[in-house]
């Protein structure tokens, strides 16, 4: 770059040059940037000689320029020869978990990592978040046993994390032992580095089952072997109607679908007396702010409700000490009274949010839904959420809210399909009817199901409908809003589902208490990782998209973190990125700070400034205790 200007002498008005060649090769001048006529330059910098101050402008502008260009335009020489050996080790590096060791730091699990291992000082020559992170990346990256994670991953891995596979049973033994203290410093360090609505609680219970093999110890009056550590797993009915060793987790979400705390119980345990404890452990780090807790009717007990029903004439929220609590319930369409079947499905007196074409929004009341029978109308109001609402006395002071969605419907009918197909998936059991009789009514060895017709025709009448009953006074929160908070309800349900199955989690082979508490902290904290890099991905476009019409899937977020990969060349001086390159993974490079995985070859000395660039981490907390 160089120095021109024009205009008078006395005054000159200076510019940095910069010559450049066209796509002919035929050289031209451009103007980088304008510095100002010379009167100006002197006053804005206080300086006598503007045209001196211009100079020493450019020729600190080509030093920074020359000194990127020694780090960018750096070259590998690679000589191969054929007579020569392969190397004994692999020169393939999976980096895709470098982006999970940005949230594994960023969400201060390392910092829990030493407080527990502080707390342990006769533990000694082993590294808990060496083994933890190992872990981690195994389930996630790949279906991982103890073997794997020591022989085979941790060389996989740009990182070599030397550890032996009794190091994972001491970490299973202090997972076990600190699960609460993961939990509560967990949701802590979240609510600093995540945007939270933790104003919106959402809690499920699902079961767990595992392989059978020692299937005695779950039998009533049959476990004699270590009974105080067995006292997890029971033997209950599954959805597919088959006896299997079960557990239930209890798992609450925020508003955004970031999982915040879990417990594991029995299956035999009332999964409505299952929610407050968990509740009261883990409000304690949102203790003064409003909260609406939504759920399952099957899940809140009269307990639970009158656990979430304080409004602002209780006297310690008054004093600002607590905030209010309210719940929303979600209602099983089947089991509500017969009027209230016959008012919920009554096509007139429905209203819906229209928004016109500069963006403002408009109430539609009164509107008749069998005029969504015109097909010609089906696109124009897909998206829309119909609803309305009336008041319960019979046994509570409540608000009945039903929705309809065209968009929920077909994702209702969806699910329907394969049972039409033959394909019969655990949801669809409860319409089946099996049979254990040929034609001619003798006994047959296989069990052969046929459809419940009478079961689907009386459900099809709800396909699109969802109802909800809540404590939220009208002057609070309008039907519009409420509807919005419940709808939520079932996509993080949902967004559950899918991590569920993702992350396969089914069926575990544990039998002690210890290690099943420690399987499913370790899926905590993985289904909180990957939660963690949707939300960042959402934050870095203009508008937030989320289940279901989120940008990417789970399973093509893990699919896109196994494919990034580097080459080691010329003996490790260098690392060449070998990915095929997509949509997500640009976002993922962005939003992580990985821009360098983007170029042809990563000098080492580079690449130890982005390792050590990925492990910053937040202030230490001090992490309160339930």
């Amino acid at each position: 770059m160089r120095l021109g200007h024009t205009g008078k002498p006395d005054n000159y008005y200076y510019y940095v040059l910069e010559d450049v060649r066209d796509d002919s090769g035929k050289r031209k001048t451009r103007t980088v940037e304008s510095l100002g006529c010379a009167s100006v330059i002197r006053e804005k910098y206080n300086v006598t000689d503007a045209e001196a101050w211009c100079r020493d402008y450019i020729a600190q502008k080509n030093k920074e320029l020359t000194d990127l260009k020694k780090v960018t335009e750096r070259e590998i020489v690679i000589k191969l020869r054929e007579h020569k050996p392969k190397p004994v080790d692999s020169h393939i590096f999976n980096v895709g978990y470098l982006i999970l060791e940005k949230l594994y730091y960023s969400f201060g699990i390392a910092h829990i990592c030493d407080e527990i291992m502080k707390a342990n000082p006769q533990i000694k020559g082993f590294d808990l978040n060496a083994v933890l992170k190992t872990i981690l990346y195994g389930r996630i990256l790949a279906l991982s046993s103890n073997s794997f994670l020591t022989n085979k991953l941790q060389h996989k891995l740009l990182e070599k994390l030397e550890f032996d596979v009794q190091h994972i049973d001491q970490a299973i033994a202090l997972l076990n032992e600190h699960a609460e203290l993961f939990q509560n410093g967990l949701a802590q360090y979240i609510s600093n580095e995540c945007e939270l609505n933790a104003n919106h609680l959402y809690y499920f219970v699902t079961n767990f089952y595992c392989e059978n093999e020692m299937k005695d110890y779950d039998q009533e009056n049959k476990s004699e072997i270590l009974p105080n550590e067995h006292t997890v797993r029971n033997v209950a009915k599954s959805k597919k109607n088959s006896s299997n060793s079960i557990v239930q987790m209890g798992l609450f979400m925020d508003g955004n679908g970031i999982p915040l705390g879990f417990c594991i119980t029995p299956r035999n345990v009332n999964e409505q007396n299952t929610m407050v404890p968990l509740e009261k452990k883990l409000i304690k780090n949102f203790e003064k702010s409003d909260f609406i807790v939504c759920s399952d009717s099957m899940l809140l007990g009269e307990e639970d409700l009158k656990y979430n029903s304080i409004d602002e004439s209780t006297s310690l929220v008054k004093l600002g000490l607590i905030g209010e609590r309210r719940f929303i319930c979600t209602q099983v369409l089947n089991n509500i009274k017969a009027y209230l079947r016959e008012w919920l499905l009554d096509p007139k007196g429905w209203s819906y949010t229209k928004i016109d074409k500069d963006g403002n929004e408009h109430v539609i009341k009164n509107f008749d839904l069998t005029e969504l029978n015109d097909h010609s109308l089906y696109s124009e109001y897909y998206q829309s959420v119909f609803y309305k609402e009336r008041t319960l006395t019979e046994d509570l002071d409540a608000r009945l809210i039903v929705t309809f969605s065209l968009k929920y419907r077909d994702y209702i009918e969806s699910k329907i399909k394969p049972i039409n197909n033959g394909l019969y998936a655990h949801e669809s059991d409860r319409v089946l009817r099996p049979s254990h009789c040929t034609e001619t009514g003798e006994f047959a060895e296989k069990e052969v199901s046929s459809l419940n017709t009478s079961i689907i025709y009386n459900d099809e009448k709800y396909d699109g409908f969802y109802a909800v009953i809540t404590n939220i006074p009208t002057n609070e929160m309008s039907t519009d809003q409420i509807a919005t908070v419940a709808s939520r309800n079932r996509e993080i349900e949902e967004t559950f589902s899918i991590m569920k199955a993702d992350l396969n989690v089914i069926p575990f082979y544990h039998n002690k208490d210890q290690r099943i508490i420690a399987h499913f902290l370790i899926y905590f904290i993985s289904f909180l990782l990957l939660q963690g890099i949707e939300h960042k991905i959402e934050n870095i476009h203009d508008h937030k998209i989320r289940y279901p019409d989120g940008r990417y899937t789970m399973i093509e977020i893990i699919d896109a973190l196994k494919s990034l990969q580097v080459i080691s060349v010329d003996d490790g001086q260098g690392y060449q990125p070998d990915y095929n390159n997509s949509d997500l993974i640009s976002d993922l490079l962005a939003c992580f700070d990985l821009k360098e995985f983007d170029r042809e070859v990563i000098m080492r000395d580079t690449m130890k400034k982005i390792l050590k660039r990925i492990k910053e981490q937040p202030k230490r907390l001090k992490i309160q205790k339930s």
